[in-house]
């Protein structure tokens, strides 16, 4: 059993961190004078927590407690949302992406489908809950996605006891009372656009920026590809509490300039209309983040809703109530 097992387990059963446990694997070695694997010390540290590596659980990482670099990745989870394919072309060959929102109690997660893996979305529907094996994460701007290794899948689980997607709790709060890195939901107004590059072309295998030659645009990695396009917006928003600058990437940046991606790449910020979108409420859930380029501090939007009138009218029914 290699490490990143033993290390997922260890989080699954005692709660503690990513870091905290590889801090305790280092510190393991280092009183064995490194005479032992991290694999070896990633044992050990489990049988001196009490921990038994070979018993059969249901039990699977809460999404909270993934970070990018897991290597195998089990969850259970349902689906929040499915986004539909789309193509893009590297080194000559046409390919595919499609992406899915995975949520359960904890929060929720971004997962990427390639090429052959699309076909798994043919037996998926929002709300559906899920088993997904065999996956790995990587960093996407500071944020963990879930991919599938070539053995992995996903598995549709017809009973599961996995709240509904309408019961993920994600905590409303105002901008006032915004922390670092717990996921929120705020209801709050653009008040201001800025002027900011719309598009950024990336290369399709490595995500790393491309720069355009008199050949097109070349990786410095992958050498000449046909770049895939990261939408990002970025503003501010007001909920009368406070204010915070807030960044909104692909469906969701699209969503809040009310364009196509294909109109956007035409006419790159003159498809930009700030009249439509300034003043503009909605209902935002993401989490607060450290810009390091900038040095501060930045919600990242994971979803947007309209403001649903029945519904935030029932919210405040419901804390007037809570507060007799």
């Amino acid at each position: 059993m290699d490490a990143d097992i033993i290390i997922q387990k260890i989080i699954e059963k005692t709660g503690m961190s990513f870091d905290d446990v590889n801090r305790k694997i280092l510190n393991k070695r280092q009183e064995l004078s490194n005479l032992v694997s991290k694999d070896g010390a990633a044992y050990i540290l489990a049988k001196e927590l009490g921990l038994d590596l070979f018993e059969k659980t249901k039990r699977r990482l809460e999404i909270k407690n993934v970070v990018a670099g897991i290597k195998n990745l089990n969850i259970n989870a349902r689906v929040q949302r499915i986004f539909p394919a789309r193509e893009f072309e590297y080194k000559g060959r046409k390919s595919k992406v499609a992406n899915i929102i995975l949520g359960d109690q904890s929060g929720t997660i971004r997962m990427s489908l390639w090429d052959t893996q699309i076909s798994l979305l043919d037996k998926l529907k929002q709300g559906q809950a899920v088993e997904i094996f065999g996956a790995y994460t990587r960093d996407n701007r500071g944020t963990p996605e879930i991919r599938l290794s070539r053995r992995g899948g996903i598995n549709v689980l017809e009973d599961s006891d996995l709240p509904s997607v309408s019961a993920v709790d994600i905590k409303r709060i105002n901008i006032a009372n915004l922390k670092d890195s717990e996921k929120y939901e705020l209801r709050a107004a653009i008040v201001q656009i800025f002027n900011t590059n719309l598009l950024y072309e990336m290369c399709p295998e490595c995500k790393s920026r491309v720069k355009k030659d008199d050949d097109g645009f070349v990786c410095k990695e992958h050498g000449k590809v046909e770049p895939e396009y990261l939408v990002v917006l970025n503003g501010v928003i007001d909920d009368g509490t406070g204010n915070v600058r807030t960044v909104f990437f692909r469906e969701n940046a699209l969503k809040i300039m009310g364009i196509g991606i294909d109109d956007l790449k035409a006419n790159g910020t003159g498809a930009l209309n700030e009249e439509n979108i300034l003043g503009k409420e909605y209902v935002f859930q993401g989490s607060l983040r450290k810009n390091k380029m900038f040095n501060k501090s930045e919600f990242v939007v994971s979803d947007i809703k309209n403001v649903n009138v029945k519904s935030e009218a029932n919210r405040i029914i419901g804390d007037l109530g809570a507060k007799k």
